[in-house]
């Protein structure tokens, strides 16, 4: 159903797609993307202050947090690969001005994550040991495990607050609002970081609980950032809103339609995760220095793909918006503009990890071993950042049209194909050690972008119905 979108109103700013001009269009695409950029920027910064924190307590512990990741990433998939469906749905109903529709998108998302909630942490909580376990291989002490195992089930408890919020945000950035998930983030993750301090240490009257504490304090985090979502979305003054009222009620025709995107999207991130998880028996294999080098290498290159990602919130919502009014032709200037916007601040940030990535990898270790490799790793992941950012956003835009089932095929070739044979052959026949680690992770990510440009070029995308 079409509404006249100036009967809605809101504290944010609406965008309309159909500016004139090409520095317009640029405003446009700044006003979308500095929130997620900053976003994005703030959760590195805050992820970085995590690890450095916790690598504190001993490269055990470094070690440990990294083992638990992938098992936790594995939690997030359905919820990641369902909210796909929401952002482009809610993108395409604010596009033809369909308010209801879009807000029934809202909704069932919230419904679709109660469920999946319920589900997968009762399989986490009964596979969290043989999994993290199986990850470890022979390598990695018992002391790594343990007390990767009691990070891993605090997050268990916590994950439902973190499952609600990430249906919301996705809602709002399909609707445009990319500033509401960059507030609610800026404030949980200032209290996560002021809780790590509190409790990995036992600061101010908290009880000093190391690794636990680091996990026990991103939940809280987790928790604000819901309440914020919340506040946002009860107070009816955005372009979608929650009704209370009518929130738990199942509409089948609409779950269908987020599902139609979700079910592919969830298949590519089950292909992703069982992917990483081989990727990461290759790297634990290598012991405790290199993996510990691994995940400060992977913790602080993270900087370098916020760009990407935030140019790319920046094409999903706009893509998707623009499909909404039928006008494919205004999608792929969006994209045009996005794409050359986010390759000058992406060469930029690799020029930094290519001559200062010693000095970060230093924040998180003493062990002049450790900090070698670190930066080592950093320097080879610089030389191609401009193109893995590039694919960021032709990944978003082709995401934003719904186009999920060619976006699965192509992680299957790369996450779990090419990564994990290409990294095996590096370390295991070549003894390329951790090198060869991240010479595969290149390999992979220029191979996926020439795929997935051809694919944004053939204009297939633009065809889909949602």
């Amino acid at each position: 159903m079409s509404e006249n979108p100036s009967l809605h109103f809101s504290h944010d700013k609406q965008i309309d797609i159909e500016v004139e001009g090409v520095s317009q269009k640029r405003r446009l695409i700044i006003d979308l993307t500095w929130p997620a950029l900053a976003e994005s920027i703030l959760v590195t910064l805050i992820s970085m202050a995590d690890m450095i924190m916790v690598s504190s307590l001993g490269t055990y512990a470094l070690s440990a947090v990294g083992l638990v990741s992938q098992p936790k990433f594995i939690m997030m998939a359905a919820f990641m690969a369902m909210n796909t469906g929401t952002t482009a749905l809610v993108a395409r109903f604010k596009g033809a001005h369909s308010v209801n529709d879009a807000n029934s998108a809202l909704q069932q998302a919230m419904n679709i994550s109660l469920c999946l909630t319920i589900v997968v942490c009762a399989a986490m909580t009964f596979f969290a040991e043989p999994l993290v376990r199986l990850l470890a291989g022979s390598e990695i002490s018992e002391q790594t495990i343990l007390e990767g195992l009691g990070y891993l089930r605090i997050q268990i408890y916590g994950f439902p607050t973190m499952s609600f919020t990430f249906s919301m945000n996705a809602a709002l950035r399909g609707a445009g609002n990319t500033r509401a998930s960059f507030y609610n983030n800026t404030v949980a993750n200032i209290v996560n970081v002021i809780m790590n301090y509190c409790l990995i240490f036992g600061r101010f009257g908290f009880p000093r609980l190391a690794v636990a504490g680091a996990s026990l304090a991103t939940v809280i985090g987790q928790f604000v950032g819901m309440c914020m979502a919340v506040a946002v979305l009860v107070g009816g003054k955005q372009y979608i809103s929650f009704n209370f009222k009518d929130r738990w009620r199942f509409d089948l025709s609409m779950i269908k339609r987020i599902v139609n995107i979700g079910i592919p999207a969830l298949i590519e991130q089950v292909i992703m995760r069982v992917g990483t998880l081989w990727f990461t028996t290759i790297v634990t294999a290598l012991g405790d220095t290199a993996y510990a080098a691994h995940m400060i290498a992977m913790n602080s290159q993270q900087i370098s793909w916020t760009t990407g990602m935030a140019f790319g919130t920046a094409a999903t919502t706009l893509v998707g918006q623009s499909l909404g009014r039928n006008r494919d032709d205004l999608a792929r200037e969006y994209v045009k503009l996005t794409q050359n916007m986010g390759y000058y601040i992406s060469t930029s940030i690799a020029l930094a990890l290519f001559f200062f990535g010693r000095a970060f990898s230093g924040l998180y270790s003493k062990d002049l071993l450790i900090i070698g490799l670190a930066a080592d790793m950093l320097r080879i992941i610089a030389l191609s950042n401009p193109l893995m950012n590039a694919r960021f956003v032709y990944v978003s835009a082709l995401r934003g049209a719904g186009d999920a089932r060619f976006m699965a095929g192509v992680t299957f070739i790369g996450v779990l194909l090419l990564r994990p044979v290409i990294a095996l052959t590096l370390t295991r026949v070549f003894s390329m050690g951790l090198y060869g680690i991240w010479i595969a992770l290149i390999i992979e990510s220029l191979i996926c972008f020439f795929i997935v440009l051809f694919r944004y070029r053939s204009g297939k995308w633009a065809l889909i119905k949602i």
